[in-house]
């Protein structure tokens, strides 16, 4: 298990956290992502070696934090599954380099495009809403897409919206985030053509890694288009009755 790269690929998303959250801070030795009014980034994570959790459950039960935590520490997450909170999802941590990227098989009349005016990303937010059951204000999409650190594409078959990306870039590294395919269009290879496509534009403009977390469903594809899946997870922990 080679903790320096899961270590990179941790860090680089909660950088991306940070970058996306109107709220960013820490607190009693824990750091926070809060995004008023839109479902993602909601997260603590990053926690200190001590962190006190019964006073950090506190600020939660008292919504000034949100009840979602992210942690690497298998160990740490167990912590907090004896203190309220229940484990609702483990990613595993993908990483590739540049030279290992694989073109996957093509899909016809497939285009991914960076979102470049309101109607795209009207229909970007669609998409992801609809495949992770998230809300976004649009406001908030508008300060992402004028990001320089962040680019965020759909694909297109023909007329119709059929998939999203979001790339984050920090330190030539760049992370795929929010990769989404309605039902209509799975099990078709649009997945991994939008991935592809998202991660060579990345390479193309001075990108030396990629990194990403999935879930388990979605490790094949990910896999074909040249990702290594490490031993290592993100485990997101949710206190127990408290919503965003």
């Amino acid at each position: 298990m080679d903790r320096t790269e899961a270590n990179i690929i941790v860090n680089h998303h909660f950088e991306l956290y940070r970058t996306l959250a109107s709220i960013s801070s820490s607190d009693k030795g824990i750091d926070y992502a809060i995004t008023p009014e839109n479902s993602f980034p909601n997260f603590i994570f990053n926690e200190a070696e001590n962190v006190d959790v019964g006073l950090i459950k506190k600020k939660i039960e008292a919504n000034q934090l949100p009840p979602f935590w992210i942690t690497s520490s298998k160990q740490f997450a167990t912590l907090l599954n004896q203190n309220g909170f229940k484990l609702v999802r483990a990613w595993p941590l993908l990483t590739m380099n540049k030279n290992e990227l694989i073109e996957p098989k093509k899909v016809e009349g497939f285009v991914l495009e960076k979102v470049a005016n309101k109607k795209e990303l009207l229909a970007w937010k669609e998409i992801v809403e609809q495949v992770y059951n998230y809300k976004f204000k649009i406001e908030t999409l508008n300060n992402w897409l004028t990001n320089p650190k962040i680019d965020l594409f759909l694909g297109k078959i023909e007329d119709d919206n059929v998939s999203t990306v979001l790339n984050f870039y920090h330190n030539n590294i760049v992370g795929g985030h929010l990769v989404s395919t309605p039902p209509k269009y799975r099990k078709k290879g649009v997945g991994a053509q939008t991935f592809f496509t998202a991660l060579k534009h990345a390479f193309d403009n001075n990108c030396v890694k990629a990194v990403a977390s999935s879930t388990e469903l979605g490790l094949n594809a990910w896999q074909k288009i040249g990702y290594t899946v490490l031993d290592d997870k993100l485990y997101i922990n949710w206190l127990l009755g408290k919503m965003i």
